[in-house]
């Protein structure tokens, strides 16, 4: 049996689990290192449901809120436009700890949380949004997207700047967080319920 000293503190605690979700978190966003800086994001498709990978670029415990920045034409954007609700995953492998969240989805395009946003991304990163076509259009050879001047070189800042008309953040308003963490003396999953006006803390089973 393993000693009880090799427990981590959340391990017994809900009110420390939630402390260590919103510290894991934060770290995510800002650590490019850490396994939570990329996370899965689920959202309701025509025929099948949808999934793909995103970097985690806001959070904010106050307001209780997550997000990621994406092109206004991308599939998920349609998708979030015929429903909200989206679910994101996220999963330290050394650690061992799963989170996942349920939120309602808000579109900001050419607003001021996005120009706020905008001026603060690297150049590199703006290249992203000048492709030609939209993300997961059909091409008959391989295609970085780019407009060709662009292929090799990073444009001018003033060049970049037209990306931003498809630069787009979404914000996710959190409904509610899973927790799971395994370990080999037993797994601790607890879910926790936000409302307006409380945080509802329940333990279940893994």
């Amino acid at each position: 049996m393993v000693e009880s000293s090799n427990l981590p503190d959340h391990y017994n605690d809900i009110d420390k689990i939630y402390d260590e979700i919103w510290s894991r978190l934060k770290i995510g966003k800002k650590d490019r290192n850490s396994e939570f800086h990329q996370c899965y994001v689920a959202s309701t498709g025509n025929e099948f449901p949808s999934v793909r990978t995103v970097v985690l670029r806001h959070v904010d415990k106050d307001q209780l809120t997550i997000g990621f920045h994406t092109d206004i034409r991308s599939h998920k954007i349609n998708e979030i436009k015929y429903k909200s609700n989206v679910t994101v995953l996220l999963y330290d492998h050394a650690s061992k700890i799963q989170l996942k969240i349920n939120g309602i989805a808000e579109i900001n395009h050419k607003n001021a949380n996005t120009k706020a946003i905008w001026s603060n991304i690297r150049d590199f990163s703006k290249k992203c949004y000048l492709v030609k076509n939209a993300p997961g259009t059909e091409s008959s050879t391989p295609t970085s997207g780019y407009p060709e001047q662009y292929e090799d070189i990073l444009p001018s800042p003033e060049e970049l700047e037209s990306g931003y008309q498809n630069f787009t953040h979404v914000n996710i308003n959190i409904k509610a967080i899973e927790w799971l963490y395994l370990h080999q003396n037993g797994h601790r999953r607890a879910k926790f319920t936000i409302s307006k006006t409380n945080i509802d803390k329940q333990w279940i089973a893994p």
